[in-house]
Formats: structure tokens, sequence, C-alpha cells
């Protein structure tokens, strides 16, 4: 028993749309490569920035830790310099 061809050019338009969705789904892949990238490099500068708040964050802290110890050892030498007049 012989099978029945398609009609004329059916199968070439079968073809032909077969290859427009793979097309299509190459230009989606494309736009998705180019959509993590961009979110790759949105995420590093991100997180650079932090890094930099975090470098700034932590000398400013450093410096009020500094202030402090200085203000206490002032504290400590005008008491003992108040008792050492005072005659104790």
């Amino acid at each position: 028993m012989q099978t029945m061809a398609p009609p004329n050019g059916e199968q070439e338009q079968r073809f032909a749309r077969i290859e427009e969705r793979i097309v299509d789904v190459g230009r989606r892949i494309t736009e998705v490569d180019r959509r993590v990238t961009e979110l790759k490099e949105e995420t590093n500068n991100r997180f650079d920035r932090v890094e930099g708040d975090l470098k700034d964050l932590k000398k400013s802290v450093e410096s009020i830790q500094t202030t402090l110890a200085r203000v206490g050892f002032g504290v400590a030498v005008t008491f003992a310099s108040v008792l050492i007049t005072i005659g104790v």
C-alpha cells in the first residue's frame, strides 16, 4: 500500500514554519543572554558600591573609636591631675 504524498508545497511550508520558530527561539535566547549579562554587570556594580560604602563606614567607626579613646584618656589625666592637686 502506497502512502499519499502531501499536496504540492505543503511540506515546504511546514519546514518554513519550523525554521521560523527556530529562528524566533534563537532570537529569544540571544535576548535572554543579553539581559542576564546586563543584570550581572548591574549586580557587580551594586556590590562594588556596597563594598565602598562599607569601607567608608569602617573608617568612620575607627575615627569615632580613636576620638573616644582620646576623650577617655583626657578624662583620666584630668581626674588624676585633680587628685594630685587636692593632695589625696
